[in-house]
């Protein structure tokens, strides 16, 4: 909040800044004529003229006036927020309407104010006067008197009084005062925009992340029952049986199998190398554990192992066909994973479903379908027909960044 308020306050700071000086460019550019009128003319503007009050004080009120009105509108348009509960267009009429009140209050007093800043720096005022002529008579200025194309004098009568920044022509009125309005509100409702968009994307983030953590979630909880179950299995069954070496085997790809998941909470993608290294540690475990009855062909392209996927992607699917088939010396389970050339990594089994089996739920690929669609913006592919059943997953050649 203290970051968002300093940021704010910046952005006031450089808008007001600008304003001032576009609204006060002329202002600037009549000073610059009139030092090149008192060095080149005969008739030289007097001193009082050249007076630094009379440029500086337009330049600070304007860039006051800017900065106020950003404030206000600002801090309006917050408390819009809280009395209509977020109504964007309500909470901006309320804001442009009380920003409107206060510009407008503000220029009525601003003569009072200059005239009042001018008094204090003791600014001399100066009478306007009308001159009155014949058509062959021509004004000299910078004179109390105009002088005729005769060479005679003539007669002005005084009009009334006015400020020096009257008298080289500047006067800030109201047209100026509304530019600045205008420019204040359509820069806030453009900031409130351009915040709103970004809060849209970060909540949009958030939103992506907490979905693509509960899918994680998901596919672990779905996993690691099985994986220790199974793992325990396999290795109590080596054990009972004396393979010492294959024991020590076993428990080596274990670790590696172990490490490999208790990474995947801090790794998203991975590339398919990686993948396979423990994919076929995973398999030598299944192996191990249904001797002779469950069989693994994993072939991949060398020109696709530094493709990209998202980590622990196989190992649902060679999961869910340990899970879902007969696999016995009558009925072996054959697994192939294998990769194409639209770049894709095929996890293809034959079907052999259990009699006893419900209805699957499907949840399991579920959650990677989703998993995958949020890391990678692609689709996994499913096929169920005939006999084999397959699950594409579509490689990357570089990662994405959930």
């Amino acid at each position: 909040m203290l970051h968002s308020r300093k940021n704010d306050l910046l952005i006031g700071f450089i808008v007001s800044a600008l304003l001032s000086l576009f609204v006060n460019f002329s202002m600037l550019i009549r000073k610059y004529d009139v030092i090149n009128i008192n060095k080149h003319s005969a008739f030289p503007a007097p001193p009082e003229f050249l007076n630094d009050y009379f440029f500086y004080f337009p330049l600070l009120w304007f860039f006051l006036f800017a900065f106020f009105l950003f404030i206000i509108n600002i801090q309006m348009y917050k408390l819009g927020d809280k009395i209509f509960r977020q109504k964007e267009y309500k909470a901006a009429l309320f804001a442009g309407g009380i920003s409107v009140i206060v510009g407008l209050g503000l220029l009525i007093v601003y003569p009072t104010i200059q005239n009042a800043v001018f008094d204090v720096a003791g600014v001399p005022v100066i009478h306007e006067t009308v001159i009155v002529e014949s058509r062959s008579d021509k004004i000299v200025p910078g004179h109390g008197k105009p002088i005729s194309r005769a060479g005679k004098s003539m007669d002005m009568r005084p009009d009334r009084d006015i400020t020096l920044s009257r008298m080289i022509g500047f006067h800030p009125q109201m047209t100026e005062h509304l530019f600045v309005l205008l420019t204040v509100l359509l820069s806030v409702l453009l900031i409130r925009l351009i915040s709103g968009k970004q809060q849209m994307m970060l909540e949009y983030e958030k939103l992506k992340t907490e979905k693509l953590q509960t899918s994680y979630n998901a596919l672990m909880g779905q996993i690691n029952p099985h994986f220790f179950f199974n793992s325990l299995n396999g290795l109590n069954a080596l054990i009972r049986n004396g393979e010492k070496e294959q024991t020590l085997t076993y428990l080596d790809e274990l670790s590696n199998v172990f490490r490999y998941i208790l990474q995947s909470n801090k790794k998203e993608m991975v590339t398919l190398a990686e993948e396979l290294q423990f994919v076929k540690a995973y398999t030598y475990l299944l192996g191990v554990r249904y001797e002779g009855k469950l069989f693994f062909s994993i072939q991949a392209a060398p020109a696709l192992l530094l493709c990209y996927l998202p980590i622990l992607s196989v190992l649902p699917l060679i999961e869910n066909a340990v899970k879902h088939n007969v696999i016995s010396k009558q009925y072996p389970l054959q697994i192939d994973v294998y990769t194409t050339e639209e770049h894709a990594l095929v996890v293809s089994n034959k079907i052999h479903s259990k009699v006893e089996e419900e209805h699957s739920s499907g949840i399991g690929l579920k959650n990677l379908w989703g998993r995958y669609r949020l890391l990678t913006g692609k689709d996994i592919v499913i096929s169920n027909r005939k006999e084999y059943f397959k699950v594409s997953l579509p490689l990357l050649d570089m990662p994405v960044k959930a």
